[in-house]
C-alpha cells in the first residue's frame, strides 16, 4: 500500500540521504481515466469525479503519486485563449495568440482563486490531498516559462521569434515566470506536496545545448527557486534523453529531474555524477506493449540498476498510454513495491 511518510522519503532521494523506502512514482493520469471511466471534459471541471478517479487509482495500484493534470492550459486560459471543449480530448487552443509586444502588455496574471477554471483545479487537489493524508504524493503542475510560451504561440512561432526579436521572447519569459510561481505557490498552498515543472518544449528536438542554456535554463531556474525556497518539491521535466541538455537542467534548482525512456538511466547517473535526484524513466511503449514478464524484468533491472546509489526515485519517463493493459500495470508496480530496495 502507498504509505505514510512517502513525501519524507522522496524529499531524502531528492537530497541525496538514504529514504525508509524508495518511492515507486508512475504518471499514470491517462491511463487512470480509462480504467476508471473519467472523460476529459470531466477531467477540467468536475471535482468531485476526478478525485474520486485519483483515489481509486491509488488504492487500485498503489501508487506512491498521483497527479493533478487535467492538461496544459488552465492558467493560460485567463489570458485570452479561446480553447476547445471536446469530452473525448484535452482541451487544446482554436487558435494561438499573436506574439506581439501588445500582446505581452494586454496580460495580467490571473487570480487563482476567481479565474475560470483555477479555482477548480485548487479545489482538486485540496479534496485529493484531504481524502489520501500523507499515504501519497499529490503533485500539481505549471509549465515551464520557455514551454509557455509555446504552448500559447505556437513552437513555430516561438522559433522564428528566437532568431527575429529575441528582446520579445525574453521579456515574455520575465512574465511567465512571475506567472508560473504565483501558479505554483496556489497549488502549494492548496496541499500540492510537488509540482511538476513541465518544459517539453524546450528539449533537444527543438533547442541545442546553446540554445537551451541561453533561452530556457534561467526562465526554468527562477521558477524552481521560488517554488522550491520554502521546502517545496519540483520535478523537472522536459522528456530528455541527451546527455549535454540534461547536464544543464541538473543546474536549475528543482528537486528532481524525470528523464525520457529511451536512455539507460544508470548511464546517465553516472556520466553525469550529479548530486541532482534523477527520476524515471521506465518505458511507457513497453509498459503497454510487452507481455506482463516482460514488464517485471524490466521493473526489476531498472530498481536493481538505480537503487543502490542515492539520488533516484523509481518513475515512468512519460505518462502510462489509456490502451495498456491493466495486468502490466499491476505487474510494474507489484514488482516495484516488492523489490529488497522498495521495502522498509
Amino acid at each position: 500500500m502507498a504509505y505514510p511518510g512517502v513525501v519524507d522519503d522522496f524529499r531524502a532521494c531528492c537530497e541525496h540521504r538514504t529514504p525508509s523506502r524508495l518511492p515507486v512514482f508512475a504518471l499514470g493520469l491517462e491511463f487512470d481515466m480509462e480504467v476508471f471511466g473519467l472523460t476529459c471534459s470531466q477531467s477540467r471541471t468536475d471535482v468531485d469525479a476526478m478525485v474520486r478517479c485519483k483515489t481509486q487509482a491509488v488504492d487500485t495500484f498503489d501508487y506512491d503519486l498521483t497527479e493533478i493534470f487535467p492538461d496544459d492550459y488552465i492558467e493560460f486560459e485567463p489570458l485570452g485563449l479561446d480553447m476547445s471543449d471536446d469530452p473525448l480530448h484535452p482541451t487544446m487552443p482554436l487558435a494561438y495568440l499573436p506574439m506581439e509586444r501588445d500582446t505581452l502588455n494586454s496580460f495580467n496574471i490571473p487570480d487563482p482563486d476567481r479565474d475560470m477554471r483555477l479555482p477548480i483545479h485548487l479545489q482538486m487537489i485540496r479534496q485529493t490531498k484531504a481524502a489520501l493524508g500523507d499515504s501519497c504524493c499529490v503533485m500539481g503542475r505549471v509549465a515551464a516559462p520557455f514551454s509557455a510560451l509555446g504552448l500559447i504561440y505556437g513552437i513555430d512561432t516561438l522559433l522564428v521569434t528566437m532568431l527575429e526579436q529575441p528582446d520579445l521572447v525574453f521579456d515574455n519569459l520575465r512574465f511567465f515566470g512571475d506567472h508560473q510561481i504565483a501558479f505554483g505557490r496556489a497549488q502549494q498552498e492548496a496541499g500540492a506536496d510537488v509540482l511538476w515543472l513541465g518544459d517539453c518544449v524546450a528539449d533537444s528536438t527543438f533547442l541545442s545545448p546553446a540554445w537551451f542554456a541561453e533561452f530556457a535554463q534561467a526562465a526554468a531556474t527562477e521558477v524552481a527557486q521560488a517554488l522550491t525556497a520554502d521546502g517545496g518539491l519540483v520535478i523537472y521535466h522536459t522528456c530528455e534523453t541527451s546527455v549535454p541538455h540534461l547536464e544543464l537542467q541538473t543546474q536549475i534548482p528543482a528537486s528532481a529531474v524525470n528523464v525520457g525512456e529511451g536512455a539507460d538511466l544508470a548511464d546517465i547517473r553516472r556520466t553525469l555524477g550529479s548530486t541532482k535526484c534523477l527520476t524515471g524513466n521506465f518505458d511507457p511503449i513497453l509498459l503497454r506493449d510487452a507481455p506482463p514478464e516482460h514488464v517485471e524484468q524490466a521493473t526489476v533491472a531498472m530498481i536493481d540498476a538505480n537503487a543502490s546509489t542515492p539520488g533516484y526515485t523509481f518513475n515512468t519517463g512519460e505518462g502510462i498510454m489509456a490502451n495498456t493493459p491493466r495486468q502490466n500495470v499491476e505487474a510494474m508496480m507489484r514488482t516495484a513495491k516488492n523489490m529488497p530496495a522498495c521495502q522498509p
